[in-house]
């Protein structure tokens, strides 16, 4: 058994860590902890459950141990390699409108590229695009699971598209 902590900033963050334990709820038995879950870390724990049992019904309180477990998880990449032909600038344009179809928020732009976080259904992802002066095309879509194959088919979708136009 394990106890995950996802921290979350906002609703949506949340909703989508209530539907990730929904999916893995019949497969893995993961469910959500009713009450307050409590870390601690200090040396006298029994102490701490015993001023607990003094509040609360020794129904209420059920206590773990637990060790942490790093898990070697690496970012997935997916590449997309192309060149395109026409302005440049045409071209910035268009990646820009592809990017904004997929809800990408800009987190770093330099001269050669330019990063986004997109996120969908399956989760999130970053997207790092490079585009030369003679039209050569890369684009780097890292992060965990489904999400990558989902977007790096949506962005190569449209960019076929562009190049049959």
């Amino acid at each position: 058994m394990y106890l995950v902590v996802a921290r979350y900033t906002d609703d949506a963050e949340r909703k989508r860590i209530d539907y990730a334990i929904e999916r893995w709820k019949a497969v893995a038995g993961v469910e959500k902890p009713d009450g307050v879950p409590i870390l601690f870390k200090g040396e006298d724990a029994k102490g701490f459950v015993e001023d607990l049992y003094s509040r609360l019904s020794r129904e209420s309180v059920s206590v773990y141990s637990l060790n942490d477990v790093p898990f070697e998880i690496e970012k997935d990449e997916m590449v997309i390699e192309t060149v395109l032909e026409g302005d440049l600038g045409t071209i910035r344009k268009f990646l820009g409108f592809i990017m904004a179809k997929q809800k990408g928020v800009l987190i770093t732009e330099t001269e050669l590229e330019r990063t986004y976080e997109v996120s969908t259904r399956k989760g999130k992802a970053n997207v790092a695009i490079n585009l030369t002066d003679v039209g050569r095309l890369r684009i780097i879509i890292s992060g965990y699971g489904d999400a990558l194959r989902l977007i790096h088919e949506k962005i190569e979708s449209e960019i076929r598209y562009f190049k049959e136009v």
